[in-house]
């Protein structure tokens, strides 16, 4: 039995229900427009609901009230000083577009119950311009989503988009496909891909990017080109990044927690939000480092100077497989480590090389004396934003499943169900290899599991300062706009809060800008 096609009209067709189709189809939605959002994963969120939840802007609000005074053109500068120095391709006109929007975003943002924290300083950037989300990334989805059906978006998770629907040189809707079978969305007046980046698709990878990534689990298999293959079956152009590796790409992790605790079960609503910012301005930080920590699970990383410092990176077997200070796969976003450093090749870059361990799963091991220096400033495991930086106790106390510890290393082998003697023999070779950063000083440690992920891949459509999909001669394809990891068009994101920000202004201009295109 074959089920019939449905046909749906709307006036703007969001592909995408991640932080940039949700703030398009809202921004849509709020102009009149009738809009629908398609989004392939059961729920909504993307890769935003994973996030850190971080998001740099100059000139907001909360800048203002704090007496910060900041620009966008300040921010510009800093981000093309960045790029400059990393030897990074980057596009002026969309990195123009961002600084000068990304405060009405925030603004916007705060306007419908999102909270954040007051603004912090982010090396090396040099004003204090990164807003952190209270009390975690699940909010901008919360509210969000809440701020769509306020403006009648028809929000369609489960609903696979495959194709365009393209006539005489005009996208004019969406084929797609949900449980029920196929459907055909027209579009009035525009379509929005928001379908996020490349990072789940091994050959879009391969072509657009470099190789060497097969081996790297995406920290959101969703994002797998959808809406930039769509998008090039129309004549649209896919603007490559060779300027970066499968190293730079490819970023060591902790884990999250199995389960949900407590904390993070608690509902984004604003004003428990509002309560939870007015706890981490007053009360001792002792008491709000581990409430604010037990959100930030998906995106903390070891800071690369615990490794300059002697931890080792140890697989599940208890074995040292790499230099672990060979390649940036160890860098903290923040220090835009880029190049491969010290010594060795791509191949040797500690992230490619945990990828390929077994179940891709790895832990550091150090022992006392690093334990004692990474008790306090200027020695962190991690930069933490909402907190500035995470230490060894913030670990202990809010993240107890990554903290292990025994007085021997045999001890600590038991406990990690490694092989008996595994670290001492690791341990001991490691020594001999060295004459500083000994490990003797019992107790020992490791921290893990950790492991290694594509976090967002920076290959996008080619676009105009309008969000209009382009043609590779520049060329708009009539009704097509991108935003987000699809519209990103060699717009480079480095460090935390710039890849957000970006979804989050990209989405709210193309949803803005496909609303008021004229009806086909």
């Amino acid at each position: 039995m074959t089920l019939e096609t449905r046909e749906m009209v709307f006036d703007v067709v969001v592909v995408g229900g991640g932080g940039a189709g949700l703030l398009a189809a809202a921004e849509a939605g709020r102009l009149g427009r009738t809009v629908c959002v398609l989004e392939k994963a059961s729920t909504l969120g993307g890769t935003t609901a994973m996030s850190v939840g971080s998001i740099m802007a100059a000139g907001t609000r909360l800048q203002r009230q704090d007496g910060i005074v900041d620009t966008p053109a300040e921010h510009a500068r800093d981000l093309a000083t960045i790029c400059a120095q990393l030897g990074l391709h980057d596009n002026a006109e969309l990195r123009d577009l961002y600084t000068s929007h990304a405060a009405e975003a925030v603004d916007l943002l705060e306007s419908i119950g999102v909270v954040f924290t007051q603004p912090m300083v982010q090396p090396p950037h040099g004003k204090p311009r990164l807003h952190q989300v209270i009390p975690g990334s699940r909010s901008y989805i919360h509210h969000l989503e809440r701020y769509c059906r306020r403006h009648a978006v028809a929000l369609m998770p489960g609903t696979q988009a495959s194709s365009l629907v393209y006539r005489q040189g005009s996208v004019l809707g969406v084929k797609a496909h949900d449980s029920t079978g196929e459907m055909v969305v027209t579009a009035r007046r525009a379509v929005v891909l928001a379908s996020g980046d490349v990072a789940g698709d091994a050959k879009l990878l391969r072509t657009y990017v470099t190789t060497g990534l097969e081996d790297v689990t995406p920290i959101n298999p969703d994002c797998a080109g959808d809406g930039h293959r769509m998008a090039a079956a129309v004549g649209a152009h896919i603007v490559p990044r060779s300027d970066f590796s499968a190293a730079s790409l490819t970023h060591i992790r902790f884990l999250p927690p199995a389960k949900k605790n407590f904390v993070q079960r608690i509902p984004p609503y604003a004003l428990l939000a509002r309560l939870a910012k007015l706890a981490i301005s007053k009360a001792p930080p002792a008491l709000i480092r581990p409430f604010v920590l037990q959100f930030l699970t998906t995106a903390l990383a070891p800071d690369r100077g615990v490794f300059q410092n002697g931890a080792l990176l140890v697989n599940l077997n208890g074995q040292r497989f790499a230099n672990e200070l060979s390649g940036p796969g160890v860098n903290d976003v923040g220090r835009h480590d880029h190049k491969v450093a010290e010594s060795g090749d791509e191949n040797t870059a500690p992230s490619l090389l945990l990828a390929r361990q077994p179940n891709g799963l790895g832990y550091l091991v150090f022992d006392h004396r690093l334990a004692t220096l990474f008790s306090k400033w200027p020695h962190f495991i991690s930069t933490a934003p909402g907190v500035a930086y995470a230490y060894l106790d913030d670990y202990r106390k809010a993240r107890p499943d990554l903290f292990h510890t025994a007085q021997t290393l045999e001890g600590l082998s038991e406990i990690l169900h490694m092989p008996p003697c595994s670290l001492h023999k690791t341990a001991v070779e490691a020594n001999n290899q060295r004459a500083n950063h000994q490990l003797i000083q019992a107790p020992f440690y490791a921290l893990g599991p950790v492991t290694a992920w594509i976090l967002v891949t920076p290959v996008g459509l080619k676009v105009d300062g309008r969000l209009r999909v382009l043609r590779e001669d520049g060329s708009p394809i009539a009704g097509l706009f991108a935003a987000g990891g699809a519209g990103q068009g060699g717009f480079t994101v480095t460090g935390h809060g710039h890849g957000l920000g970006w979804a989050f202004t990209s989405g709210m201009l193309a949803g803005r800008n496909a609303a008021q295109r004229d009806e086909t």
